[in-house]
């Protein structure tokens, strides 16, 4: 990767880290790209209050998913568990900023795990965080804690899932408004010379694509060498996520503000993307 361009200013990434291996991605890729902008990590786990407060009833069962088993769940063993939990996060979390040579803090929170970890990244101008959860139901999609940061976080949101590397192809949907050049420049500013770059045209028309694909190119420039351009000639999530998925999969770049896509689309289209996403806000 190169240096993030001029327009685009990243100080401080916030990171969740529950142990997934989605949240192990993401902060292996916050750590990365912390470490080529020496911007600072700061690393969140969140003791999930809802848990303590179902550990207090007296008919908690702790189910384990390989045997089926359960067997009582009670406060102390459940604030044992949260500890430890917490320990591994933190042991993960310095050895990987230890890595990458970073400044970095670690905060232990307890609360609702989707309010705490936006509240924390206030003051930061990247979240990274896992696509999905650690049970096998949150895996099938988006969890909520995404789900939550996407509609509401004020910083630009990494969804990153296991699997992705920093050489991987960047996607970018292109549809010529504001939202869609920041995003395209900040793309530009997370590749490397050798990286492949898709940019997708939002194009009903022969004229449009002709006209986004000029203005694609210009902002491109010289920058990078290896790119492709590709038509989409449909607004549906469902369509745009079939036509990415035929490219070679990647990080997908993307603007909450475009113009051709609302934002009901957009955020369909995160959840029927199986790649990591990096959704670049309006405030950044």
């Amino acid at each position: 990767m190169t240096g993030l361009s001029k327009s685009v200013t990243i100080k401080r990434i916030a990171v969740a880290i529950d142990c997934s291996p989605h949240s192990r991605a993401s902060l292996s890729a916050a750590a990365e790209i912390a470490g080529i902008l020496q911007a600072e990590l700061l690393g969140i786990f969140v003791e999930d209050i809802n848990l303590i407060r179902m550990a207090e009833l007296p008919f908690s069962q702790e189910i384990h998913l390989h045997t089926a088993r359960s067997e009582p769940l009670d406060s102390p063993k459940l604030e044992r568990m949260l500890k430890q939990q917490a320990n591994e996060a933190y042991e993960l979390f310095m050895q990987t900023a230890k890595r990458f040579g970073i400044p970095h803090t670690f905060r232990k929170l307890r609360g609702l795990v989707p309010a705490e970890v936006l509240a924390a990244a206030v003051e930061a101008d990247l979240l990274a965080m896992g696509r999905s959860g650690k049970t096998p139901v949150c895996r099938r999609g988006l969890g909520s804690t995404a789900r939550k940061a996407i509609r509401e976080a004020k910083a630009s949101i990494l969804l990153a899932r296991s699997g992705f590397r920093s050489s991987s192809p960047l996607l970018v949907i292109y549809d010529g408004s504001p939202g869609a050049k920041h995003a395209l420049e900040t793309a530009l500013g997370l590749a490397r010379g050798e990286t492949m770059l898709h940019v997708f045209l939002v194009a009903d028309n022969v004229q449009k694509n002709a006209m986004l694909r000029k203005e694609a190119e210009m902002i491109i420039g010289g920058r990078i060498f290896e790119k492709e351009f590709h038509i989409i000639p449909w607004t549906d999530s469902g369509m745009i996520a079939r036509c990415i998925h035929m490219t070679e999969p990647g990080l997908l770049v993307l603007s909450d503000s475009m113009e051709v896509i609302s934002s009901d689309i957009l955020y369909r289209l995160i959840d029927a993307t199986d790649y990591p996403v990096l959704l670049v806000k309006r405030s950044l």
